[in-house]
């Protein structure tokens, strides 16, 4: 992909174009696209969560609660709130049983 045709898939997303239309119209899949827009330096979208709500899930997280936990809490799906917390520098723990405290 040419760095002009990156731009305008870039400039499509901060836009607000949906992920799947994008994927459609530049002939990549949805998965690459995140990549290619952190690349650009712009902010990737979390469906359901603003800045300030990912910083949210993202600081329950690492507080002890589940994704699960925080995504019932805030009404997203488990997967909005990993993303959330990875987008915040923050790190996924391993699954299974959690050590008491």
């Amino acid at each position: 992909m040419t760095p002009e045709r990156r731009a305008e898939l870039v400039a499509d997303y901060v836009a607000g174009t949906p992920v799947r239309a994008i994927a459609t119209k530049y002939g990549v899949h949805r998965g690459t696209i995140p990549t290619l827009i952190r690349r650009a330096g712009a902010e990737v979208r979390v469906a359901g969560l603003d800045a300030e709500e990912r910083k949210l899930a993202s600081s329950l997280y690492e507080n002890g609660m589940t994704l699960a936990q925080v995504a019932g809490q805030m009404g997203v799906s488990d997967e909005a709130v990993r993303q959330a917390v990875l987008d915040q520098g923050g790190q996924i723990r391993p699954k299974g049983r959690r050590p008491r405290r």
